[in-house]
C-alpha cells in the first residue's frame, strides 16, 4: 500500500475541531465512551496518532479528554521550548513591525505569552469557523430563502481566505517545525488508522 497524501498540524487542528463539534460534551471525549460509535472512535485515532506525531506534549496519560482540553487551553505550549519558536518569534516581531506598532520597543515574548496568544488567535477561529460553515449541511432551498444563502455565501467565501490564514498560524503555534507526515509514515510510526471513514460514516447513517 503507497499512501501519499500529506500531514500537517493543520489535520491535527482540522479533525479536533471536527471531533469536538460532532461531540460536544467533554465527557464523551474519551475511546471508553465511543467504543460502539465506530466515526467517533475512529476519529479519536486519528487525532491520537496525529497527536504523537506533531506535538505529543499535548498528550495526557489520563485520557483523550485531558489531551484535547490540553488542546485548547494551549497548556501544551508552556511545556516546549521557546527556543522550539524561533521562526514563529521571528514572524511575530516581523508582523509587529509593519504594523501601527511598529515604533514599540521590542520586547521578550515568553511560552506563556505564546499560549495566551495561541488561545486568542484559536477562539478567532472557531467563530470565523461557524461564518464560513453557515450553510453547511443545506442540502435543499426553495426560491424564497435563496436570497439569504447567495448573501451568506457571498460572505462566507470572502471569509474563508483569511480563515486559512489564521489557521495556518495556529499551526505553527501547535508544531513549530512546520513538520510534514506521509500517511505511510503516521501508519508505521504512529497507528494511524487505516479505516475508509468516508465508508464507514455512509454505513453509519
Amino acid at each position: 500500500m503507497n499512501n501519499s497524501s500529506q500531514y500537517t498540524a493543520i489535520d491535527l487542528l482540522e479533525k479536533i475541531i471536527e471531533f469536538t463539534n460532532m461531540t460536544p460534551d467533554p465527557k464523551d471525549w474519551s475511546f471508553e465512551v465511543q467504543m460502539k460509535n465506530d466515526p467517533r472512535f475512529i476519529r479519536l485515532q486519528q487525532i491520537l496518532s496525529l497527536t504523537l506525531a506533531f506535538v505529543p506534549e499535548l498528550y495526557s496519560f489520563k485520557g483523550m479528554q485531558e489531551s484535547i482540553e490540553n488542546f485548547y487551553s494551549g497548556e501544551f505550549i508552556a511545556n516546549k521550548s521557546i527556543k522550539e519558536y524561533s521562526n514563529l518569534l521571528d514572524e511575530i516581531n516581523r508582523t509587529i513591525a509593519k504594523s501601527e506598532f511598529k515604533g514599540a520597543k521590542q520586547g521578550k515574548i515568553s511560552v506563556y505569552d505564546l499560549q495566551d496568544n495561541y488561545r486568542n488567535l484559536l477562539n478567532y477561529y472557531l467563530k470565523l469557523n461557524k461564518l464560513v460553515n453557515h450553510n453547511k449541511g443545506m442540502m435543499e432551498i426553495s426560491y424564497p430563502y435563496f436570497f439569504p444563502y447567495i448573501v451568506t455565501k457571498e460572505i462566507s467565501q470572502s471569509i474563508d481566505s483569511e480563515a486559512k490564514k489564521i489557521k495556518a498560524i495556529i499551526a505553527s503555534y501547535i508544531d513549530p517545525f512546520n513538520r510534514i507526515f506521509t500517511e505511510d509514515e503516521l501508519i508505521k510510526k504512529y497507528d494511524y488508522p487505516t479505516e475508509d471513514l468516508f465508508e464507514i460514516d455512509m454505513d453509519w447513517k
